[in-house]
């Protein structure tokens, strides 16, 4: 069954973001298929130790800084996490441009680099950004691949009813892409796939979609045919 007019998006992140994102693309008169793709375990809480600023690079690692000084300085990957942040009450927060390459040229342009500086991250991640600007490195939570689509993803992905697919790291990028039932590959070339960041777009092959953009993926996504109804 083929659809004039797909108006699904589907939300690959897990939380925090997936509700939010998921109730983000509703307003903006989307359909919305949540089909989280990775599989996040926290490693606890970070005891506080001295740092001259501490490095996140996902909203993910900010549950483990419950117990740090609010004054605390954070250098956060991206706008969305330092907004949580904030929210958390952290009051002396900046925001890279959203992916660790900029992270790494913001830190070395307002010169944060070395063993007073810690990387709270994920197991597995960060791992070339904490050598290149030789600070500690710290893991604050784990990350496995959900190697299986939701069954409203799958059925809207068979039904041509996707209009986009939003991703928010290149690993949710791989576990999509590898969890994909076979035959529905060819489904994806009337698809948008939308990207937070240039880096996550690298991983996604223009041969297979519509299209491949990045930055931030509400805005591209833009106002869904159901808007203003």
């Amino acid at each position: 069954m083929m659809s004039p007019h797909p108006d699904g998006v589907v939300v690959t992140r897990p939380e925090p973001g997936l509700s939010e994102t998921v109730q983000a693309v509703e307003r903006q008169g989307w359909r919305s298929v949540a089909s989280p793709m990775l599989n996040v375990q926290r490693l606890g809480l970070l005891p506080v130790e001295p740092a001259q600023a501490l490095l996140v690079t996902s909203g993910q690692a900010l549950p483990a800084l419950v117990a740090w000084p609010r004054t605390q300085r954070i250098v956060a990957v991206g706008e969305k996490t330092a907004e949580r942040a904030r929210e958390m009450g952290f009051q002396s927060v900046e925001a890279a441009e959203g992916d660790a390459r900029s992270l790494a040229r913001y830190c070395r342009a307002e010169r944060i680099m070395g063993a007073g500086v810690l990387l709270v991250t994920g197991r597995g991640y960060g791992v070339d950004l904490a050598r290149s600007l030789k600070v500690r490195r710290r893991d604050v939570y784990d990350v496995q691949p959900v190697w299986v689509l939701s069954e409203h993803a799958i059925q809207s992905v068979y039904e041509a009813r996707v209009a986009a697919v939003l991703f928010y790291s290149g690993r949710t990028v791989d576990a999509f892409c590898a969890a994909l039932p076979e035959g529905l590959m060819a489904r994806l070339k009337t698809v948008r796939a939308i990207c937070l960041s240039k880096a996550i777009a690298e991983r996604v092959s223009e041969a297979a979609w519509r299209s491949v953009e990045y930055g931030d993926p509400l805005a591209l996504l833009g106002e869904g045919p159901v808007s203003g109804r």
